[in-house]
């Protein structure tokens, strides 16, 4: 007896069991056992219906991300793969937080004494001074005062700064493939830009020349955004942290950088225990700002002064 999930094949080819035939099996072993009566080719006709459903929904979701990929276009593929990058690269720093936020709970639940006994045994620290410092998303920072009346510290970062590392190059990495990809899109939609009527006239082309530097320029700005921040961070935050806010000397500081506008900001502690944030705009936000406004310069030039221009010249021979 062979099940109607199990298709047989040629000579030589054996036969083909799907998931339904599986399921099938699997259906007539339950039912012997639980001595179901089964319909006229062995199977328990309620199972058999749900084989068969079982069987198209799987195939159904297996395919779906197939047919939603084959619907897009060859551009809409190139723009979404940098973007799958920086999503990944966004939920592996999310991870390197939760993972920092565990690790700092965790030696606090612990105790200063056990989490930071480095210091205590290798450099001698009173117990009593040790003090452990929340550093997200790197961990967290054991502080204390050593016999000489100097103070020391160490870090315990974990597996905080190879996440970092990763998600860091992984963003660097869909950053400039994202621009990439952008520059290229900009390049051929320049090539059929040129050919319009709507570019026709020196405003229709200074428009478009003037939106193409644009946005050429915001992309750039935004990979040297990145590459400013970089810099910084690996020099310690050379010409963006101060040494000395208020008269105290700066304990320890984070360099973190924004895009939208791009700007780097310094945020730590004194050795008084006094928290400070400062902002440092840099050249790439002012050649983000340029971007920006060359790009609406052109748009205007493009669908506000050639229309005018257009209109004028077809009035003129009318009141002729």
């Amino acid at each position: 007896m062979v099940p109607p999930y199990v298709r047989r094949g040629g000579a030589g080819q054996g036969c083909d069991v799907g998931l339904g035939g599986a399921l099938a099996w699997v259906a007539m072993a339950g039912a012997a056992m639980a001595g179901t009566a089964p319909n006229a080719r062995g199977f328990p006709q309620p199972f058999l219906g749900y084989c068969w459903r079982m069987e198209t929904r799987v195939r159904a979701a297996a395919r779906w991300p197939l047919r939603c990929v084959r619907r897009l276009s060859r551009w809409q593929i190139a723009f979404l793969l940098p973007c799958v990058g920086l999503v990944f690269a966004l939920l592996l720093h999310l991870v390197q937080w939760v993972t920092s936020w565990i690790s700092t709970s965790m030696a606090h639940a612990h105790g200063a004494a056990d989490a930071c006994s480095d210091l205590v045994n290798d450099f001698g620290a009173d117990l009593d001074s040790v003090e452990l410092v929340d550093r997200a998303p790197f961990g967290y920072t054991c502080l204390a005062e050593i016999n000489d009346g100097s103070s020391t510290m160490i870090e315990y970062s974990g597996a905080t700064s190879a996440m970092f590392v990763v998600s860091a190059g992984l963003a660097a990495l869909g950053l400039v493939a994202f621009v990439g990809v952008l520059l290229a899109f900009t390049a051929s939609r320049l090539i059929r830009g040129s050919r319009s009527p709507l570019t026709e006239g020196a405003a229709g082309r200074c428009g478009l020349v003037l939106i193409t530097v644009g946005v050429f320029v915001l992309p750039l700005m935004l990979l040297g955004q990145y590459l400013q921040w970089y810099g910084a961070s690996k020099s310690g935050g050379s010409g963006i942290c101060p040494d000395v806010i208020g008269g105290d000397e700066v304990l320890g500081f984070s360099v973190t950088a924004d895009y939208l506008p791009p700007s780097l900001t310094c945020s730590g502690d004194t050795v008084a225990g006094q928290d400070f944030s400062v902002t440092e705009h840099g050249f790439p936000f002012y050649g983000f700002l340029a971007g920006l406004v060359l790009a609406a310069v052109g748009l205007v030039m493009l669908f506000v002064v050639k229309p005018l221009l257009t209109r004028r010249r077809r009035a003129v021979p009318a009141l002729q």
